[in-house]
């Protein structure tokens, strides 16, 4: 499986360490892949290890990866993303839409032994734990226990990565500094706000 490599060049990065860091900051990937005909896709966070590779772990019913040992796949991590109109900048300019993401063909190997599975989530929480006191696995804790055989670990290799960093680069240094900040305060957009609660308070089992 292969991906077509097209976008603007003022947009495109091959910066192996700003690349690096962009999936450090936003670990959450979306892996597609194909199998018996069909697409499947899974959001998975993805964590860097220091020979380039990454690992992660999915439920063992997951049937992108159940009854898998390899597989080939697309992944893209997604950051910030908005709508920058034309009040934003600086000059007179046309509305876009400005992103950042970063593209990578993989090779896939799916692990169902116990004790690199448990190395897996030991090493995610301690990764992602934000200080010292936050939660990290026991291999003597009964949760961990009794889930540790229902889940299968990922060990990424990447065949190629590639930044797709649209932040208004083709415009003057005041329009693009102007579209950042804009990005950067549409974050706080209120109607995001209002949309996930709404989908919590849907989404919730119904008490009897």
């Amino acid at each position: 499986m292969s991906a077509c490599p097209f976008h603007y060049p003022q947009y495109r990065s091959v910066d192996q360490g700003m690349i690096d860091r962009f999936i450090d900051v936003f670990p959450l990937a979306m892996i597609t892949s194909h199998r018996d005909g069909q697409f499947l896709c899974s959001h998975i966070p993805l964590l860097r290890q220091a020979d380039g590779s990454l690992f992660g772990h999915v439920d063992g019913n997951n049937p992108q990866f159940k009854g898998e040992q390899h597989l080939s796949a697309q992944i893209v991590f997604m950051g910030p993303s908005a709508y920058i109109p034309p009040q934003a900048y600086v000059s007179r300019q046309l509305p876009t839409w400005n992103y950042l993401a970063v593209h990578m063909q993989a090779n896939i190997t799916v692990l169902d032994a116990p004790h690199q599975n448990l190395e897996i989530l030991k090493q995610t929480a301690k990764r992602l734990a934000k200080q010292e006191s936050d939660f990290q696995v026991d291999e003597r804790d009964p949760r961990v226990i009794a889930n540790l055989p229902h889940i299968l670990g990922l060990v990424i290799q990447p065949v190629n990565s590639e930044g797709r960093f649209k932040l208004s680069q083709d415009k003057s240094s005041p329009d693009s500094a102007a579209a950042l900040e804009w990005l950067l305060d549409d974050r706080k957009n209120e109607h995001a706000e209002f949309l996930m609660e709404l989908i919590n308070a849907a989404t919730k089992p119904h008490s009897n």
